[in-house]
């Protein structure tokens, strides 16, 4: 049991290293295999509720909790600044289409419709 929770805190602290290298499909290879390391941990207490974490497991644990509320921040600034640039990429692709009329015309005349 020890082991799989090093084994968490070690896997949290290459998502980390993923993140900030902005390796995102190493990133989520890291997460898949953490959860899989979770769902292991949450069988072992419920095969045996008695068990107590020592302390060295707890302090492991509060620190990849730490350590993934810090991730959670990260990849939230992350998402923003994407939604963020697909919306200036959006912007850029009308007013684009606004002036190709413009662009395609061959005589070389612009009629302006004020009067």
């Amino acid at each position: 049991m020890d082991e799989l929770i090093a084994t968490i805190y070690d896997i949290t602290v290459d998502m980390d290293r993923a993140l900030k290298e902005e390796n995102f499909e190493d990133f989520e290879q890291l997460l898949n295999n953490r959860n899989s390391m979770m769902i292991q941990v949450e069988a072992f207490k419920t095969d045996h509720p008695e068990y107590q974490y020592p302390a060295k497991a707890k302090q492991l644990l509060e620190d990849a909790r730490c350590l993934d509320q810090r991730l959670t921040f990260l990849l939230k600034e992350n998402i923003t600044e994407t939604q963020n640039s697909l919306i200036q990429i959006k912007q850029n692709k009308q007013v684009s289409k606004k002036f190709r009329p413009y662009l395609k015309q061959t005589n070389g005349v612009f009629l302006d419709s004020k009067k």
